[in-house]
């Protein structure tokens, strides 16, 4: 069934686009659009509306990746400019690829951030507290900026507080900023989350 296929695609459980949904699974556009159409109306999957265009996830995040989801995966990780810089760029003024990706999980596993919905993510407050001790200011925002990140596909921290946070880790010297959007990393960010940024580190949820 084509259902099954594209749920099969999606169990890579990353954002995926409907051109590559389509590739990925060998139906046309028109097919494809009325499919996800019948999946999102029974919950089987989400939609995101970002950068002008939809993108899909599985909406059961605990199903495993089937044959097809890492095939598709795989082959959308061998981009070039995925590859170039993939591991840690800029997206705008904030933290993105690999290094973003993995930081805003660390986040959301030690509870300074929740998320409520697909797009919508909160600092808690202990998030609060956690990124006024770090950024030396305070932080009253509760609702986050996040950005489904081009390599990864997967949310990243971005606006004002993503912002802030990258001008702090270059102030820092965690990372530095090069030519072409790449990131160097100076200190190994699992190793700078756990001993400067959680100021509480007793509860810690760490997954490195």
């Amino acid at each position: 069934m084509l259902t099954e296929k594209i749920l099969s695609t999606l169990s890579c459980q990353r954002f995926l686009t409907l051109n590559e949904i389509c590739k990925a699974t060998n139906i046309d556009h028109l097919i494809g659009q009325q499919q996800l159409k019948k999946l999102e109306k029974d919950r089987l999957i989400e939609r995101r509306f970002f950068a002008g265009r939809s993108y899909f996830k599985l909406t059961d995040v605990t199903k495993s990746t089937s044959d097809l989801g890492k095939k598709t995966w795989d082959k959308l990780s061998q981009r070039k400019l995925a590859i170039q810089i993939g591991q840690a760029r800029t997206c705008y003024h904030h933290l993105a690829g690999q290094a973003g990706v993995q930081l805003f999980q660390w986040l959301n596993q030690n509870h300074l951030v929740e998320k409520l919905s697909l797009d919508h993510y909160v600092l808690t407050a202990q998030g609060k507290r956690q990124f006024s001790h770090f950024l030396v200011e305070s932080v009253q925002q509760t609702r986050l900026q996040t950005c489904i990140d081009f390599s990864e596909r997967l949310p990243h921290l971005s606006g004002a507080l993503g912002t802030r946070l990258l001008s702090q880790l270059v102030k820092n010297n965690v990372v530095a900023l090069t030519s072409k959007r790449q990131i160097r990393i100076n200190i190994p960010l699992a190793r700078w989350f756990k001993e400067d940024f959680l100021e509480d580190k007793s509860n810690q949820m760490f997954m490195g």
